[in-house]
């Protein structure tokens, strides 16, 4: 056999593959339907709803620092101010004031810092709308009380109250979905695939024989 028999050959093969996967159409729309299917119950059995809200302060600089320590200084109770947010200073006042458990306050609270800024965002994110909205009302009233008489610093400026609680998904059900539908046509061409090859094989052993 030449190599250009060869390569024909090759080429009829792969032409009779396609024609092969393209009459499973069916096969695979099913199986891509099944897939999709167990990936939407997947994150709908999974998945929670969660509430958010957000809000940002501006750390002060103090009053009674020379330029260069003010920038440093300002820094410094950036991170002071976010590590804050897991002490009891903090967490005990605002589970008393928000009449919501230490515990979820604990877990719902975090503060970050806005890279290359004084700024810091708190967030709020918890499993429950009410808890959520408490929560959010009492953070900053409870920085800026003990901010400001249990440290004896600077006022923190408000630079955006807590946003509106929004609820979102942990898991999402559309991005399961697809991945579902996606996994079920790569798996289902695969079978066709190997399906074809054995159908193919025993051809080749018959003729031979």
């Amino acid at each position: 056999m030449s190599q250009k028999e060869r390569v024909d050959l090759i080429e009829v093969d792969l032409l009779d593959m396609c024609k092969y996967i393209l009459s499973k159409w069916v096969f695979i729309l099913i199986g891509m339907v099944v897939f999709a299917g167990a990936g939407f119950g997947y994150a709908k059995v999974k998945g929670k709803t969660e509430y958010s809200s957000r809000m940002k302060v501006y750390v002060t600089i103090p009053k009674t620092s020379d330029k260069v320590l003010i920038r440093d200084s300002a820094s410094e109770l950036t991170y002071d101010y976010v590590s804050l947010a897991q002490t009891d200073l903090i967490l005990d006042k605002v589970a008393k004031e928000s009449k919501v458990p230490r515990k979820i306050v604990r877990d719902a609270l975090q503060a970050v810092v806005v890279d290359g800024t004084r700024i810091i965002e708190f967030q709020i994110d918890t499993s429950n709308k009410e808890n959520a909205e408490n929560i959010s009302k009492k953070v900053i009233p409870v920085y800026q009380d003990v901010v400001q008489n249990k440290l004896g610093r600077n006022k923190l400026i408000v630079v955006s109250k807590p946003s509106k609680v929004e609820a979102k998904q942990t898991i999402s059900v559309k991005e399961f979905t697809i991945i579902g539908a996606i996994a079920g046509f790569v798996v289902m061409v695969g079978i066709s695939l190997i399906l074809h090859l054995i159908v193919q094989i025993k051809k080749t052993k018959k003729n031979l024989v």
